[in-house]
């Protein structure tokens, strides 16, 4: 008896070596764990279809939106670990840990990451009638009147994790106006119904060429290409000051490393196609291309880079 499950222990790793090594010979379901036409949608389907040509296989993209995110991880955490369904993360991947109470899967545990994607970064924009030019000239207007002010936000987006390291970092408190949206929020701060907010570049950029946001600051090393013009905080006094939504891809736990390697070494090259640098530049998001281990040493760096933030702004969990 012994014996016939020894062997057939060996048949069925044999198989999945074998199917790894064939992989894929159907096609893949990406979930994206955010509506359509949002920035983890965007990245999604600017370097995607590339990817799939890479892969010779189509690649179906799903939209499982809700949560902040929980609902399409927890699609992809219960699936099997064969390749063919994989997940696009956010930066809210590292956040919900500290922001919902009772994940539904273990961030760590239940994912194989494969590929560090892109960034953008964020910028603070205000209304174009505020007062200040420069950033320095917005801190001085925030501490004198932090009693009375508020921000515009969509809690436990890239945004709103600048906002509050911001206010941190010049030791103002301020309160924030919740927002379903990064969008939602940006069209009040246009409209004037709120001061300002920090957001992903993608989503401020249209309004600032057209004159209906005023950028101050970038929260990036280099300049962002898509706002040229637009000083980093950094240039500004505001040292070492970087916060950026980015995209990954992962996949379930105990997925073949065969698998992940080769789904990442596809990544990469799609990375480095013009058309797809391109279509992500479009949105203001700024290739990485960084494989596994980096990306692994990554979201558990932002996981607790974000939860002492968080608790330090006393931000409390959702259930």
């Amino acid at each position: 008896m012994a014996k016939l499950i020894a062997l057939f222990a060996l048949s069925l790793i044999a198989s999945i070596n074998v199917s790894a090594q064939q992989y894929p010979t159907r096609p893949i379901r990406l979930i994206v764990p955010a509506a359509p036409g949002g920035g983890t949608d965007i990245t999604a389907r600017s370097f995607v279809p590339q990817l799939a040509d890479n892969l010779g296989q189509a690649i179906v993209i799903e939209n499982h939106g809700g949560a902040g995110g929980v609902v399409g991880t927890s699609v992809v955490a219960k699936a099997a670990p064969d390749g063919y369904t994989i997940l696009m993360v956010y930066i809210s991947h590292a956040t919900n840990p500290t922001l919902v109470r009772s994940l539904p899967y273990d961030t760590l545990r239940d994912f194989e990451p494969i590929t560090l994607i892109s960034h953008e970064p964020t910028v603070l924009v205000t209304n174009p009638a505020h007062p200040a030019k420069t950033l320095g000239e917005f801190n001085a207007w925030v501490k004198e009147n932090a009693a009375k002010i508020s921000y515009a936000t969509d809690p436990g987006s890239a945004g709103f994790l600048a906002a509050e390291l911001y206010l941190q970092r010049i030791g103002a408190k301020v309160q924030y106006i919740p927002y379903k949206g990064s969008g939602p929020a940006a069209a009040d701060v246009v409209a004037g119904h709120v001061p300002y907010m920090w957001s992903v570049i993608s989503i401020v950029t249209p309004y600032a060429k057209a004159g209906r946001l005023k950028p101050l600051a970038t929260a990036a090393q280099m300049r962002a290409p898509a706002l040229p013009d637009v000083p980093t905080a950094g240039e500004q006094g505001l040292a070492d000051f970087a916060v950026s939504g980015w995209y990954a891809l992962v996949a379930p736990a105990k997925t073949p490393k065969s698998i992940v390697d080769r789904v990442n070494a596809e990544a990469l090259k799609a990375l480095k196609n013009e058309a797809v640098i391109q279509r992500l530049a479009n949105s203001g998001s700024i290739p990485i291309g960084e494989g596994p281990e980096y990306l692994g040493k990554h979201i558990r760096s932002e996981i607790e880079r974000w939860n002492r933030v968080l608790t330090a702004a006393g931000v409390q969990p959702t259930n």
